[in-house]
Formats: structure tokens, C-alpha cells, sequence
């Protein structure tokens, strides 16, 4: 068997020697220990402020800005014996669908006729809440700009006690630069005054994303050879500032040297197959 034919048998872990993908991120590593950048940081600590005293928040920013790694790193670090996120993704769904999908999330079953779906949800929660030791819940709504505004309302009518004056859930909305223009019409301002706070993550610049760059390749234990200095310096730069590119592209390069038979990724590599634009 020659030399290429072993060499391409071999995984990615067991060709470059790291412990993990560093551009992979598994389920149930990333936490706020894990922030890189300092900014994001500072939200997280914030967030957990508001959490603390059941305050509801916005994140906002363009797409690949890291807003829904951000959030999960927020979630996870919550003392799961006193929180329980509940994460809501956009899935075509209209206003009933999200109840529905609430309401399968929260162990309620929807189908019995009655009371009004949203009706049903509050007390529901509200019944939950009676329970020693109960969590607080954390809703948490990604994508947020594709959902129709009534269930925006919908949303934020849970997460007042239907009999109390005293707040059941947080939330969280994740979106783009729309969700913001939404929230600052004048005709939604109920949902907005529902948000004690609006985050907006922007684009990281040249010092950031080579520190999270950095930072990536330190957690997955990769080789210090694995980028070479200017090969990181043109990935910072090609990526522009976007968390999500930055990933791609790690992906992509890691791959293309693994097919080579190259332990070490190049700044040559990187012109090659991501040439600034």
C-alpha cells in the first residue's frame, strides 16, 4: 500500500492530530467559558442579568454574526436545575403551528377542545410554576424575523402570568436587521417594550477574528503548525469579519490539505481556495 493510499485512509483527527474538528462544534460544548471574543462576553454576562431577574432580550445582527452560537452559549451556562431553555425555531410554521410546537415542548396536549390554544399555554405554565423547585422557562425564538407578528404577541402574552402580576418565562429573540425594524415601529411597540434590552452583534474585525481563530485551534488541541502565521492572518481577512464564513472556510481548508497530504495549511493553500476579494 503506498504512502498516499495510508495517508488518505487515515481521519482527520488521526492525519493532523488534533483531539477535535476545530471548526465543529459538538453538542454540549459550547458555553460561555468557551467566548473568545470580549464583547461577546460582556452580552453574555448581561444576558444572564436579565435572565436572573426574568427579563426578556434581543439579539440582533447579520447573518454568520455568531447570534445563535452566542444565545446557546448563554442557555447552557444557566443552572439547569433553576432554568429550562425552550428553543423555537423558524420552520415555516404559522401562528398555530408555533403554539403547537410550544405546546409539545411544555408536555401540553393541544388537541382537546376548550379553551383558546394561547389560553391554555398560560395556564399551563402557570400551573407548572406551582411546582417546588420548578425551572424558570427560557424561551428562546431563532430566526425571529420569519415569524408572523401575532405570534411575536402571542409569545410575549405567555410570558405573563394570566392572573398575576408577575412574569412566567423570559425570551429570547434571535434575528437580522428586519426583526430590529420591527420592533422599533411604532405599532409594535408592545413587543418591544417586552425586550428590556436589544444586542446587536456586529461584524468581528481583523484583532477578533484572529483571536477567535486562535482560540479554536488551541480548544480542539490542534498541532501549533497546523495554520501557519499567514495562513491565519488571510483567513481573518477573507472571512470578513463573519463567524459563520470563518467555520466554512476552516472546513474547506482542512479538507483540501487532508487531500493533499499536507499536515500544515499554507498561506498559498488559502489564496488558492479562498482568494481575497
Amino acid at each position: 500500500m503506498s504512502k498516499s493510499t495510508v495517508s488518505t485512509t487515515l481521519s482527520a483527527a488521526e492525519f493532523f492530530g488534533w483531539k477535535r474538528h476545530p471548526f465543529v462544534d459538538l453538542p454540549g460544548e459550547t458555553g460561555i467559558e468557551g467566548l473568545a471574543v470580549k464583547r461577546d462576553l460582556e452580552i453574555a454576562h448581561r444576558a444572564h442579568e436579565f435572565i436572573k431577574v426574568s427579563r426578556s432580550f434581543a439579539l440582533i445582527g447579520t447573518p454568520g454574526a455568531g447570534k445563535t452560537t452566542l444565545a446557546r452559549a448563554i442557555v447552557s451556562s444557566l443552572e439547569p436545575r433553576s432554568y429550562r431553555p425552550i428553543w423555537l425555531s423558524y420552520a415555516g410554521c404559522n401562528r398555530g403551528g408555533v403554539l403547537r410546537i410550544l405546546a409539545e415542548k411544555v408536555g401540553l396536549e393541544l388537541n382537546r377542545k376548550g379553551l383558546p390554544p394561547l389560553h391554555k399555554l398560560q395556564r399551563h405554565l402557570a400551573f407548572q410554576q406551582k411546582e417546588p423547585g420548578s425551572p424558570f422557562p427560557v424561551i428562546v425564538v431563532d430566526d425571529a424575523q420569519h415569524l408572523e407578528v401575532e405570534s411575536i404577541m402571542d409569545l410575549c402574552a405567555i410570558l405573563a402570568h394570566p392572573d398575576e402580576q408577575r412574569t412566567m418565562a423570559s425570551m429570547v429573540l434571535i434575528g437580522d436587521e428586519s426583526l430590529e425594524r420591527t420592533l422599533r415601529l411604532e405599532s409594535h411597540r408592545a413587543i418591544a417594550s417586552r425586550m428590556a434590552c436589544i444586542f446587536r452583534m456586529e461584524p468581528l474585525n481583523q484583532d477578533e477574528t484572529r483571536t477567535l481563530l486562535v482560540r479554536r485551534l488551541e480548544a480542539a488541541k490542534a498541532p501549533k503548525d497546523l495554520f501557519a502565521d499567514d495562513a491565519i492572518e488571510l483567513l481573518a481577512a477573507q472571512s470578513r469579519g463573519n463567524r459563520r464564513e470563518l467555520m466554512n472556510l476552516g472546513v474547506m481548508l482542512c479538507i483540501e490539505a487532508h487531500s493533499r497530504e499536507e499536515k500544515s495549511i499554507t498561506a498559498e493553500l488559502v489564496l488558492a481556495k479562498a482568494p481575497i476579494q
